[in-house]
């Protein structure tokens, strides 16, 4: 038996980047099999409810669970590349073992483009839903247009070999601010729309309401705090046995980011969010969701007057 001697720092190297990619790995898995249901889910839907006509969405759809596998497969390529190395610095190798780590780094770097091309198409349906409750208008959203374009083109990750390509601090940051201003636009539009046919409408076409806003809030916070967590993890936990957190948040990122929009579809399918009692039937059955789905095709909370006709027919 073979008995190998290695400086405690390259062992500390080798192990902790092995062990913190294999966080990542497991993370990725989890997230990516809801992932998968959720997909099948919307392949229901999109099959059953919604006509050709929408066929961008579902290939915007499909490039989002491309993006995702994608990631997937690059986070267990980083893994295994990582234990290799971890392998050959142990027997002494520490060349090919830090030719092994600069491979991990790059498919590292190749991952943060893919999150910025993958970020443009999520934040662009947002964009887009947004754009079409406002009666599209496209004044409403130049902002967050803008806010998303500077976001894309601040998102250059490091050089290859820098370990800080990681540290996307300011875009993840820019990132938050970009959703949660669609989110509140979209919301809010939806509320003051409600708020102006309140008086028209029964309780229960009421709530119809309420769900629409609440399903927005609450798909849009999965993504925001899921990159708040990442944050807070890297700016307060600077503790070497901290890093599994920061690299289990990081990992998240990529797949809560194609999970956001497509849960949104699952729940517009559902008719429900969390706390509301509005049975799924019947928002199905409501106009509003069966011929125009909010997340497809939401004119029909473009005006009082539309949406107000919409609803009337909720329960018939």
């Amino acid at each position: 038996m073979s008995n190998y001697t290695i400086e405690a720092h390259l062992f500390a190297t080798y192990y902790n980047t092995a062990l913190l990619s294999t966080f990542g790995t497991c993370t990725q898995l989890l997230l990516f099999g809801n992932l998968l249901v959720l997909l099948f889910n919307t392949t229901h839907l999109l099959h059953t409810q919604i006509h050709a006509s929408r066929g961008w969405l579902v290939a915007a759809i499909c490039v989002m669970g491309l993006f995702a596998a994608v990631q997937l497969a690059l986070q267990i390529a980083t893994t295994v590349l990582s234990w290799r190395s971890f392998y050959l610095g142990v027997q002494g190798y520490t060349t090919p073992a830090s030719s092994m780590l600069s491979r991990g780094d790059v498919l590292d770097v190749v991952g943060d483009y893919l999150l910025v091309a993958n970020n443009i198409l999520t934040d662009g349906l947002f964009l887009h839903r947004c754009y079409v409750i406002w009666g599209r208008n496209m004044k409403v959203v130049i902002v967050p247009a803008l806010s998303l374009a500077v976001t894309a083109g601040a998102s250059q990750p490091d050089e290859i070999g820098d370990w800080d390509h990681h540290d996307f601090r300011r875009v993840f940051g820019m990132m938050i601010s970009t959703n949660l201003m669609l989110m509140a636009m979209t919301a809010g539009r939806i509320w003051w729309i409600r708020h102006d046919v309140v008086s028209a409408l029964e309780p229960s076409a009421t709530r119809v309401y309420d769900t629409i806003i609440a399903m927005i809030l609450e798909s849009g916070a999965i993504y925001c705090i899921s990159i708040l967590l990442y944050l807070v993890s890297v700016r307060y936990m600077k503790r070497q046995d901290s890093l599994p957190t920061s690299s289990v948040f990081r990992a998240a990122i990529p797949q809560i980011m194609n999970i956001a929009p497509i849960l949104l579809l699952v729940r517009a399918d559902s008719g429900s969010s969390v706390g509301d009692e509005t049975s799924s039937y019947g928002i199905r059955e409501s106009s509003c969701w069966t011929q125009h789905s909010l997340v497809m095709h939401p004119a029909n909370v473009r005006q009082p007057e539309i949406t107000r006709s919409a609803v009337e027919g909720h329960g018939r």
